[in-house]
């Protein structure tokens, strides 16, 4: 793929086009206009347990991907957008009509002769693209809002955006509105009931647009918020009970219909062998939300639990809200002399029961991939992108987004399709715009 950097990190494009990909059979339908990726290129996958960063592939991009409905056309456009592998898988989000990209920098780009993890500067920016022409994405504002933002999500009406940030900061939850492809000014609200040197993993709204769930990685549990706006800001109102988790609740998603809330469990700690590269397998626990009080009291209840693979830290649900898949990375991300290391990562997917919110997990599915963090439905609630931060075998540079399908009926199962489409170094994020 051929891009054009101009100037230096100050509002660079990067702009340019993949050639088509040709699919040998067009087996599948992806519904969707386009999908939105970032990618990180300033550290390898094994990063994460040697703290070496590695040779330098790429530099941080946000690509979009536009392809035909049978996927046998494939094209690639991208920019560079600051952004890093290290936080939640959720640092990047769409607005609803399509035409802007925000994305959120937890660590800064890599520094002139950085060599370690900890040579990368702490991000402080969020930034605006303009996504209107799929062929020639452009940052149009960069925000300083605050240190080391983390997984942002998009009310639903694209008013306003909500991002964890992290503990060092000491504000909690940054909301920036945003109107007329601008961001306005930022203020900031504590999370009810979280200490301020818990970690805020992610953040997400409610299709209501009145409340906000919080994953509370700290104490494993998932708080929720009404939240007020006012002429100064945003308000943040305690909402009905904290819920209880499994361990390190690292993301989580409502289901299209607001009924339920889902998380992904990762098994993480400090008193987990490795702190995360020998942890167990993980799951996923399903919350069903009350939106109104009963009695004068809301409550919220833990009404579903799904195994999956070993660290599942991106959750996607179907846009028919009866399945999910879950991203889970195993040890693909350790050096392959590593005996941790396993040489492939996996999808668990999950039937929901809409009415009750139980799990019932359909099967997890190994692949040839390194580090694999989001995944995105198309509209169909058939197809998945998934993003593949890296490739097992080392002539194959940059990462990837794959494509797979559900296939239902007596043993629901996932299929990983033929067709595929390479990116910049390190794609660890994605969302689908309809």
């Amino acid at each position: 793929m051929r891009r054009v950097f101009k100037n230096s990190y100050a509002f660079v494009l990067a702009a340019a086009i993949a050639a088509p990909v040709a699919a040998e059979t067009p087996y599948a339908a992806f519904e969707g206009s386009k999908l939105v990726a970032i990618s990180d290129g300033d550290m390898l996958a094994s990063a994460y347990v040697t703290f070496q960063l590695g040779p330098q592939e790429d530099r941080d991009t946000l690509s979009v991907l536009t392809f035909s409905p049978d996927l046998s056309e494939l094209n690639l456009a991208s920019v560079e957008v600051s952004n890093s592998v290290a936080g939640s898988p959720t640092a990047v989000a769409v607005t609803p009509d399509g035409r802007f990209a925000v994305v959120s920098e937890s660590f800064g780009p890599r520094p002139e002769g950085g060599e370690g993890f900890r040579d990368l500067p702490i991000g402080s920016l969020l930034t605006l693209v303009d996504i209107s022409d799929e062929s020639a994405p452009q940052v149009i504002e960069r925000l300083e809002v605050g240190t080391r933002p983390e997984g942002l999500s998009l009310s639903p009406d694209g008013s306003m955006v909500a991002i964890a940030m992290h503990p060092r900061d000491g504000r909690g939850i940054a909301f920036v509105p945003l109107e007329n492809g601008r961001f306005g000014e930022p203020s900031f609200a504590l999370a009810p009931g979280v200490e301020p040197e818990h970690r805020l993993s992610h953040v997400e709204w409610h299709p209501s647009g009145d409340f906000i769930a919080i994953n509370d990685v700290n104490r494993a549990m998932v708080r929720f918020a009404r939240v007020n706006r006012t002429d100064d800001g945003v308000e943040l109102e305690a909402w009905g009970n904290p819920v209880l988790t499994s361990k390190y609740p690292f993301m989580g998603r409502f289901t299209p219909d607001g009924s339920h809330y889902l998380t992904g469990n990762l098994y993480w700690g400090g008193d987990v062998v490795g702190i995360w590269t020998e942890a167990p397998e993980g799951d996923i626990t399903s919350i069903r939300f009350a939106s109104e009080a009963i009695d004068d009291e809301v409550k919220h209840f833990l009404v579903g639990r799904a195994p999956t693979g070993v660290s599942p830290e991106g959750l996607a649900i179907s846009p028919d809200g009866q399945w999910v898949v879950t991203t889970n990375l195993e040890v693909s991300y350790a050096p392959a002399d590593d005996p941790r290391h396993t040489p492939y990562a996996s999808l668990t997917l999950v039937r929901i029961a809409p009415e009750t919110g139980r799990l019932a997990t359909m099967g997890t599915f190994a692949f040839d991939g390194v580090l694999p963090e989001a995944a995105a439905w198309d509209a169909s609630s058939r197809h998945i992108a998934v993003v593949n931060y890296d490739h097992l075998d080392p002539s194959r540079p940059g990462g990837s987004i794959d494509f797979w399908k559900l296939v239902d009926g007596d043993a629901p199962r996932l299929v990983k399709m033929r067709q595929s489409i390479d990116t910049p170094h390190g794609p660890h994020s994605i969302v689908l715009s309809n």
